[in-house]
């Protein structure tokens, strides 16, 4: 699905991101999400558990899809504030209210609430990151990405990049069974980077990258699976190629990217003036 008609720019690097992009990370993560509530002390309800457990251990899809692309500062609060609303989560010992509009609600004077709600945020996120550090054995790259990779690496003159929300200690874990992949990066941002100030769909990371690689934005493609990501990278400036996952709307990234693929093996370059046709590769994809 091509969605640009603006004059097709010299293409000088590309930009990845990782979860659910290059690598398949997103079930895990899920699953790591539900039993963080476990580990930080604040368990569900053993219904909603079981529940979520007959669903594979996935995160319900209205959830998922608003926190697609967010660093965990931004994602962990709607998660706490869903359970909230949706499974009768009873929350962690002081009760506090993180249902949507809590930041409206909150008494800003009270610095103690202040720092009671950055501690469990910071702790939520850490028992998630320690649990899905634990499955990591597990994750696979996602189909064609390891191949479109590879071959964008012998184009001879194409820095590759990835600019990840997750912080830079999962990112060791995720790769570890992926160097194969990872060799051929020049650069990795993380969303815990110092020069990136501020997360997806914000510009900043794409930015970040782009600058690392010595290209103008304009001049880099971006790939990324999350409705947020795509944001960030039209607001970076790049052309935007959208790999969204199967259960998001298509529609949805019309207006935020250049071009919609179900998956890396439909990548076909010579539009962007890049010599690498993945259809061309002899897999059934």
């Amino acid at each position: 699905m091509s969605l640009s008609t603006k004059t097709t720019p010299q293409i000088k690097a590309v930009i990845f991101d990782l979860d659910g992009t290059l690598l398949d990370t997103e079930s895990l993560s899920c699953r790591a999400v539900i039993d963080a509530f476990e580990l930080t002390n604040a368990p569900l309800k053993p219904a909603i558990r079981s529940q979520l457990k007959q669903d594979g251990d996935l995160l319900p899809w209205e959830l998922k899809q608003r926190i697609l692309g967010l660093r965990g500062s931004e994602w962990v609060p709607i998660t706490l504030g869903y359970a909230q609303e949706k499974w009768d989560w009873v929350g962690h010992e002081n009760g506090l209210d993180w249902r949507d509009g809590w930041q409206s609600r909150r008494n800003n004077k009270d610095t103690q609430e202040s720092e009671t709600r950055e501690r469990i945020i910071i702790t939520f996120i850490e028992a998630w990151e320690r649990r899905l550090g634990s499955l990591c054995e597990q994750v696979v790259a996602c189909p064609g990405a390891l191949e479109l990779v590879r071959a964008l690496s012998e184009h001879g003159d194409l820095p590759l990049a990835v600019a990840t929300s997750s912080r830079s200690e999962g990112v060791r874990k995720k790769r570890i069974k992926h160097e194969e992949m990872f060799q051929f990066f020049e650069h990795v941002v993380t969303g815990d980077d110092k020069n990136v100030r501020n997360g997806k769909p914000a510009p900043d990371i794409f930015l970040e990258a782009a600058r690392r690689l010595n290209v103008h934005p304009s001049e880099c493609i971006v790939f990324e699976d999350s409705l947020q990501g795509a944001i960030a990278g039209k607001a970076a400036g790049c052309v935007t190629i959208a790999v969204p996952d199967k259960r998001m709307e298509k529609e949805a990234f019309i207006d935020h990217s250049d071009h919609v693929i179900p998956s890396m093996w439909h990548f076909e370059g010579k539009k962007w003036g890049i010599d690498v046709d993945m259809s061309n590769h002899s897999i059934d994809n």
